[in-house]
């Protein structure tokens, strides 16, 4: 958080469009002031479009008279019903509102609205964070209103209420997922007694529509760290009531001295784990032998590459200087190891433009692919000195932010195992970027798959006296279980509740598979059953791995390595044509004279299961040699 002068604020405020509104309020005769979020965002220095507007009368005649003076290029939508009005401008949002009072009914989030004074209309605001206001008016213009200590708890990383949060999460029950919400986002404390009332009060959550609490959610699973938001939904007893099959998973029983684990608490682990993947090795790392690696830090979307930059060259000017060297000395000295690797990139069929000698920023990188930000580097001996360790790690710290992901090899390793390295090369670039903050779509999905993925454990548990406890079919159950609280959340019923049931359902598979020997059959089992989605749900079963057994897990992680390289090699074969049958059902029907039934199906499975088995290619006389002996055994005939 940044301190602003009255001078400072004038400077922030100064777009020509903050002064015509204050001047327009002026020949009105009105006061006028930013208020809210936009004023709050200032002091964070966090980027904020939408800006909120209160008037000290009406803000629908104030907009309407903005209007006029900005002309044909601005659009203004008034809603008379609510007493606003909104008006776009140069990309920019601005609402109006007059300055009110409001009281509401015990049953209704709707209020009674009367006009109101400045302090009026601060005092219904949520939080004193957003309780802040600044004078748009000339002889005022700048001036900061804060009658609640909004900028102390701002400074303090507090949430708290400006008036009693009794009567504040009663008046409007949905502001208390919003206190979480902004807690979560802003990695802030809620105040003591705050929370106190969030336990108190959780109950009034019921006459919110579901609709606004999935915003709110979905809002807590796109921050940068959602669980802080969950374990607070959980302590003030919000989950019980809007999640209850999520905070079900917080219990850890005992019988025979054996306990298993809290679920609840492993479920936000790997949440986190999806959100920035802490068991897949650290960027910078040189690993033995070399592994795909991704960001341990999801780059700050707020922050531009300009802003990145400066900051690491002022943090550390030394080490800054050291990699603006590198971009000088590097580019006309290519060693024996880059050259062959920039022979493998153009010749391997990647499918992917790689670039070399590649300046990102200030950094000088080996060879990128831009599309995929995928950055490959090749240590030489220079590499191992001190000063060029540490500039090393300096630079996968600012690659990191701005969203590349990294993998190292040695000279030695680039020519004496080529193969290997462009194995591991594939798997990279197979690999989908991972969900970033404030993502939406496919990342928001695959976090909520993240968030339900052992939802079905509470149904399945069960004692059994020579393993102690088990969650068998958890999987199956748990995906049973999405399409009832996606409907019940008003979230998407469409291709997203069906992507989220599907990971669900499949995320201990390739657990099973990894747990053994990582079989041809068994992987193209995996990709055949997950087609597109393989990536993601990959993602997921590695963000699962929890445990504190290092040795267990890196056995997992070096075999699901195994896996994603295997899958690698089919896709680029082009898995759904070597995958499906070439004789299909109508086929099948033809050759039996059949209508659809259950044999055809039975055949069609037998195919299937023949070709995901290895047990025979994917050829017609083949694979019509086994149709016909099993049609045999079935008694069906080619025989009209």
């Amino acid at each position: 958080m940044r301190s602003i002068t009255q001078e400072e604020m004038r400077q922030l405020l100064s777009a020509p469009l903050f002064h015509q509104i204050g001047q327009t309020a002026d020949e009105m005769g009105v006061e006028c002031y930013v208020v809210g979020g936009y004023v709050r965002d200032l002091f964070l220095e966090r980027p904020s479009k939408d800006i909120d507007c209160v008037v000290v009368g009406s803000g629908i005649r104030v907009a309407e008279a903005l209007k006029e003076r900005l002309g044909s290029k601005a659009h203004l939508s008034v809603f008379r019903n609510f007493g606003t009005a909104q008006l776009k401008f140069g990309g920019t949002e601005v609402e109006f509102v007059g300055a009110r009072r409001e009281s509401y009914s015990h049953d209704s989030r709707k209020p009674v609205v009367e006009d109101g004074t400045l302090e009026d209309d601060l005092d219904r605001r949520d939080f004193t964070i957003n309780a802040l206001a600044v004078c748009l008016n000339q002889s005022r213009y700048g001036e900061l209103i804060d009658r609640f200590d909004g900028l102390l708890d701002l400074e303090d990383g507090i949430i708290a209420t400006p008036l009693d949060p009794d009567i504040t999460f009663s008046d409007d029950p949905l502001r208390m997922m919003r206190c979480i919400r902004f807690a979560t986002q802003l990695n802030f404390q809620i105040e003591d007694e705050t929370f106190a009332a969030l336990e108190r009060m959780a109950d009034r959550i019921k006459i919110v529509s579901g609709e606004r609490i999935e915003v709110e959610l979905n809002k807590i699973i796109l921050s940068p760290h959602p669980s802080k938001g969950f374990v607070d939904l959980q302590r003030s007893g919000l989950l019980n009531i809007i999640l209850p099959e999520l905070a079900a998973l917080d219990i850890v029983e005992q019988k025979n001295g054996r306990a298993h684990k809290n679920n609840f608490y492993h479920t936000l682990e790997v949440l986190e784990n999806v959100v920035a993947p802490s068991n897949l090795p650290q960027l910078g790392e040189a690993s033995e032998p070399p592994h795909p690696s991704r960001s341990t830090k999801a780059p700050e979307a707020d922050k531009s590459e300009k802003e990145i930059m400066e900051y690491y060259q002022t943090a550390d000017p030394f080490l800054y200087d050291i990699l603006k060297c590198n971009v000088t000395n590097n580019r006309n000295h290519p060693t024996e190891a880059e050259r062959a690797m920039w022979e493998m990139l153009r010749g391997n069929n990647l499918g992917e433009k790689f670039r070399r000698q590649h300046v990102i920023g200030d950094c000088i990188v080996d060879f990128v692919c831009l599309k995929k930000k995928l950055v490959v580097e090749i240590d030489g001996g220079y590499h191992f000195s001190p000063e060029q360790r540490e500039a090393d790690k300096l630079r996968t710290k600012i690659l990191n932010e701005l969203g590349y992901q990294e993998i190292r090899f040695r000279n030695e390793e680039v020519l004496s195992d080529p193969d290997k390295v462009m194995r591991t090369i594939r798997t990279c670039l197979a690999q989908q970027p991972l969900p970033q903050s404030g993502e939406v779509g496919r990342g928001l999905y695959l976090r909520w798959a993240a968030l339900l993925h052992d939802i079905g454990k509470t149904k399945t548990k069960r004692w059994e006296p020579t393993v102690g406890w088990t969650f068998h079919n958890h999987n199956y159950i748990g995906a049973k279980m999405v399409p009832e609280i996606f409907r019940r959340l008003k979230l998407p019923m469409g291709a997203e509740m069906k992507y989220v049931q599907k990971l669900v359902d499949l995320h201990m598979r390739p657990q099973v598979i990894a747990d053994s020997e990582v079989t041809d059959s068994a992987v193209r089992r995996l990709l055949n059953d997950a087609g597109d989605d393989i990536d993601d749900l990959m993602t997921l079963c590695e963000a699962d791995i929890t445990s504190k057994n290092e040795v267990k897990k890196k056995i997992f992680l070096e075999n699901f390595r195994m896996v994603r390289e295997k899958l690698a090699d089919l896709k680029e074969k082009d898995y759904k044509r070597l995958l499906q049958p070439v004789i299909d059902g109508n086929e099948i029907m033809e050759l039996f004279h059949l209508q659809p039934c259950r044999e055809v199906g039975t055949l069609k499975q037998f195919l299937k299961d023949a070709v995901l088995d290895n047990r025979v290619a994917n050829e017609r006389e083949p694979l019509m040699q086994l149709l016909m002996e099993k049609a045999r055994q079935m008694g069906l005939t080619t025989n009209p």
